[in-house]
């Protein structure tokens, strides 16, 4: 089937702006330095065994395949129809966990532009289902009036995100001459990975998690502008930007606070907050939470434009139902794809915080999203192994994805029932795959 005319919108400048905000996720942080500064040698071996990898497998398959589905159509031409609705659907459905995570952490930093007082009231889960929902639905009929007009979202994010680093440099570089590394001591043992906290191991898969995102452009292949030539060019400089951003940022925050006091959902602004506290300069604190807030609405506008593009593309087919892959008449955009993740997600968000708190909902979000998001990869890198090209990047890129998708299921030390825990993230995963084996076979049937 053709697919519908699609305005090329996005330049080298716009893509590597969106792999920037894709792949550096401030919310990230707070969670990755929670473990002090082995988080630092965690990211050197995220970067050489996952994110090295896979943009050499984005260079090559965008130059191959450069139409619009990005990793779905790379593992359709390499494995077949089977597997590569597998690969797109748990490419798509990891995000419908994702997006309700960000937007925890987008309103937890933006409750403090009304001041520190305000901060509790990111506690209530009535008030972060109702902004969260609200954010959601916003960033859908943004993205359905047009990327032309949602890309400017992810654009002022991306600037929001290099801004909030630049405050982060800033505020760690004044602890340090203020009081050296005393807030989380720094030795090099310290930078050894522990082998007996076992919550220290789910973090290698939610750094490898973090470095995601180098693919997305891609998927949009039929929106961008010479996507041969660009892809690649704009992977290289989004990837080396983004651990550049990570590295400094976990460093900053590990200077600001101690380790053991960075919270997962609020610890950007916590860190600030003890620094302008510190410093006499609590007046920031409003602005600086409006600058991280529109870094982490770049981040999560960047992912639901590119997500909803897999359900589009896949919709085109016969395995999902055909109007996924409808645009809108007057704005040339997979309106309907859009409005059933918006809808999905919302009932997640939903879902997920009934009968428990805020931050036990957001470690389920994420930990879900983690595991199903890592599938996918499995087959770029299976299909970057086929190619015969770069097999020793290849190798290196399965065997450090494989082993993150097992170790997301170790419980992290902010778990409180570590049972329920592992059982609820299984039970995730096993539906998506099975309701997508489902799905597959049934539109296979339909199709003979």
């Amino acid at each position: 089937m053709t697919s519908p005319h699609l305005k090329r919108e996005l330049g080298l400048f716009d893509l590597t702006l969106l792999l920037v905000v894709a792949v550096v996720n401030v919310n990230i942080l707070p969670r990755i330095a929670g473990e002090g500064w082995r988080s630092m040698t965690l990211w050197l071996l995220a970067f050489v065994l996952f994110l090295i990898p896979c943009g050499i497998a984005v260079a090559q398959f965008g130059k191959r395949f450069p139409g619009e589905g990005g990793i779905y159509i790379w593992t359709r031409e390499m494995f077949g129809d089977f597997h590569a609705f597998i690969s797109g659907w748990c490419y798509w459905t990891n995000n419908l966990f994702y997006f309700p995570s960000v937007l925890f952490i987008l309103v937890g930093v933006l409750v403090y532009a009304g001041g520190t007082d305000s901060a509790s009231l990111a506690e209530g889960s009535n008030f972060i289902a109702i902004a969260s929902l609200s954010f959601l639905w916003l960033i859908t009929f943004l993205h359905i009036r047009g990327l032309g007009v949602g890309k400017w979202l992810n654009n002022i994010g991306a600037f929001g995100t290099w801004i909030t680093f630049v405050i982060l440099l800033i505020a760690g570089f004044l602890m340090l001459r203020r009081n050296g590394v005393a807030a989380t001591p720094f030795e090099l043992r310290a930078l050894v990975p522990s082998f007996t906290d076992y919550g220290g191991f789910s973090a290698l898969s939610i750094v490898m998690y973090s470095l995601v995102g180098l693919e997305l452009g891609s998927v949009m292949g039929d929106e961008i502008k010479n996507p041969e030539a660009m892809v690649g060019r704009a992977a290289f400089w989004g990837g080396t930007i983004s651990i550049l951003l990570y590295m400094i940022g976990t460093a900053a925050l590990l200077i600001a606070m101690p380790s053991s006091e960075v919270g997962a959902i609020q610890g950007m602004m916590q860190a600030v907050t003890t620094v302008a506290s510190a410093l006499g300069a609590s007046g920031i604190i409003p602005f600086v939470a409006i600058l991280i807030s529109t870094a982490v609405l770049g981040i999560c506008s960047a992912w639901m434009s590119g997500a909803a593009r897999i359900p589009f593309v896949m919709g085109l087919s016969v395995y999902l139902p055909p109007a996924l892959g409808k645009t809108h008449p007057r704005w040339n955009t997979p309106y309907i794809a859009l409005l059933v993740q918006a809808v999905i997600s919302s009932c997640l968000i939903l879902l997920s915080l009934y009968g428990t708190n805020v931050r036990e909902a957001y470690e389920k979000l994420l930990s879900s999203s983690v595991v199903i998001q890592l599938i996918p990869f499995l087959y770029l890198f299976a299909g970057l192994w086929k190619l015969e090209t770069n097999r020793v990047w290849a190798a290196l890129g399965f065997v450090a994805t494989a082993l993150g998708a097992i170790l997301v299921f170790v419980p992290s030390s902010g778990v409180e029932n570590p049972t329920r825990f592992l059982l609820e993230v299984s039970v995730s995963l096993v539906v998506m795959i099975g309701l997508a084996v489902l799905l597959y076979f049934w539109g296979s049937r339909k199709a003979k």
